[in-house]
């Protein structure tokens, strides 16, 4: 897929107003950016108010915007106490050419709906442009925007018709999103909802809602690209329904950016491409305390796909995802490791049928991967040569290393760990994991501990039992129950299960196998029941006293 992100071509500065005297002047061509002086306008570092819902005029949120760019430095837009409902935009809102700190009252109190629906999806040119953050150059030019929901967008007026909601282009001025309902927003290239490009500094989104946006290519909750040195933090973020119509990546697209997500949520997004969930390349990607789930892709990586870069899951769940390839992750050609510690990858399904090509819980190729303290179990392959659980394999011959430690790979569809068909070479280094059914041509090396041909490692059903993100709990006799390393491995966190604190690491002196630990049972609950005495109480009624008389 192609995607028109050519050079940074010419771009035109308009809308900046600045005031001296009362009479309007247009600044000589040449002379930099057209100026328009006016006798009304916002002081620097203006408290700007948006009083009314109404598109245009005084108090309105397009006039504060005008505004804004009219005062040096970054202004504030807050929204008058008492101010609810919808501001109906019925144009392209003005581009932002510095910082703002936009103060809603509340994603549930304001809404800005640039009046995009569906029928847009299919050519219709319906909806606006909403908020471009274009060439945040000056160090001063940090944004925020915070406290309302943001929907109908459509980034007709954007870089090549992306970002239907948010766009930040240039420069490496900092954003944070915060407390945000970003939804049903369209781009007609990248970034149903947030498109971020050849920008640096760092993006923060927290405490936020991505759902149900589309891009007609990729990203169709976000889209990161370019050529700038971006940083992006998601935490406490849901990213679901979203859609990449045409492309990669139908959640996060993320291409040469350093992103950590935490305490989020990825579900139901649908890529036709790579990446159901998310697709990240040449870049480093770090998940922890997440869980992504029920995400489809028709290409490869129906939770994630990941191309070059590097890859970090900790405290996660990985679960019923689809892709043609690599159900729950692949990853391909990686500049390192990929590295699953305390996490659970389970209930994923790779729908391809082509022989050699599965791996219904993880793909590898042409990639090395390292899983500490965690659970790959009840993934699946439609492939002729179906390996439910981990596949590794090359484009060609070469040696690839997959290394288990204190982990479970077992109770998957067919073969638990299977290689490659076209002569690669794949070997396994195994300490203290309970495994399941190994191709025979899987070189096999047992550092110690290690059980082999576990066809039920018996686990309990994917449940909530406990923390944040789903588990498979260990069921009595379970042989991965005290099966771990001992000493335990070192790794951050390694004090706790994948369900964090409050669920000790090690219970009964020796480290379980997989990402759940099996813990103290509960004290019964004693119930006494105490009979009271009876008491019987007696009621005498006196007969009333006859006073008598002597004579």
């Amino acid at each position: 897929m192609e995607h028109l992100l050519g050079g940074t071509g010419i771009r035109r500065r308009s809308g900046r107003v600045v005031a001296l005297g009362s009479t309007a002047v247009l600044a000589a061509a040449g002379a930099g950016p057209l100026v328009m002086l006016t006798s009304s306008t916002a002081s620097a570092n203006a408290a700007l108010v948006v009083s009314t819902l109404a598109d245009t005029g005084a108090g309105s949120l397009r006039q504060a915007m005008l505004d804004a760019n009219s005062a040096a430095g970054v202004d504030t837009i807050t929204f008058m106490s008492g101010l609810t409902g919808t501001i109906d935009v019925l144009s392209d809102l003005p581009h932002l050419y510095e910082g703002i700190d936009l103060q809603g009252p509340g994603a549930s109190v304001i809404t800005i709906d640039g009046g995009w629906t569906a029928a847009g999806y299919d050519g219709d040119p319906t909806g606006h442009t909403l908020f471009v953050l274009d060439n945040l150059y000056v160090a001063d030019g940090a944004s925020t925007i915070s406290g309302v929901t943001i929907t109908g967008g459509n980034g007709t007026d954007n870089k090549d018709n992306s970002g239907g909601a948010i766009q930040k282009l240039y420069g490496d001025a900092d954003l944070t999103i915060d407390d945000v309902v970003l939804t049903g927003n369209y781009s007609a290239n990248d970034g149903g909802a947030v498109h971020l490009y050849n920008t640096g500094g760092t993006v923060t989104i927290r405490d936020s809602v991505i759902s149900n946006n589309v891009a007609y290519y990729s990203g169709g909750a976000l889209y990161s690209g370019g050529d700038g040195a971006l940083t992006l933090i998601l935490t406490n973020v849901e990213i679901t329904g979203n859609t990449a119509g045409d492309g990669d990546g139908g959640g996060l697209y993320l291409e040469e950016t350093d992103t950590t997500i935490s305490n989020s949520t990825i579900d139901g997004n649908v890529s036709e491409g790579n990446g159901g969930g998310i697709s990240s390349g040449t870049g480093s990607l770090t998940i922890s305390n997440s869980t992504i789930d029920g995400n489809v892709s028709e290409g490869n990586g129906g939770g994630i796909f990941l191309y070059y870069g590097s890859l970090t899951i900790s405290n996660t769940t990985i679960s019923g995802n689809e892709g043609f390839a690599g159900g729950g992750i692949y990853a391909k050609y990686l500049g390192s490791d990929l590295d699953i510690i305390n996490s659970t990858i389970s209930g994923n399904r790779s729908t391809s049928e082509e022989v050699g090509v599965g791996g219904g819980g993880i793909l590898l190729n042409d990639a090395d991967a390292v899983l500490i303290q965690s659970t790959v179990t009840a993934n699946s392959s439609d492939a002729t040569y179906a390996v439910g659980g981990i596949q590794s394999r090359g484009s060609g011959p070469g040696e690839y290393d997959l290394t288990l430690i204190g982990s479970i790979v077992a109770g998957n569809d067919d073969l638990d760990i299977g290689g490659s068909v076209n002569g690669s070479n794949v070997s396994v280094f195994s300490e203290c994991s309970v495994l399941g059914v190994i191709d025979p041509d899987v070189s096999l090396t047992d550092d110690g501990g290690t059980q082999v041909g576990v066809t039920d490692p018996m686990l309990g059903l994917l449940a909530n039992n406990g923390g944040i993100t789903k588990t498979h709990a260990l069921l009595a006799g379970s042989p991965a129950i005290d099966a771990g390393p001992d000493p335990i491995f070192v790794f951050d966190g390694n004090e706790f299960d994948q369900r964090g604190v409050g669920f000790a690491r090690i219970v009964f002196g020796v480290v379980d196998a997989g990402a759940f630990e099996m813990q103290e049972p509960e004290p019964e609950t004693t119930t006494t029941t105490t009979t009271a005495p009876t008491t019987t109480t007696t009621t005498t009624t006196n007969a009333p006293v006859v006073p008598a008389f002597t004579g």
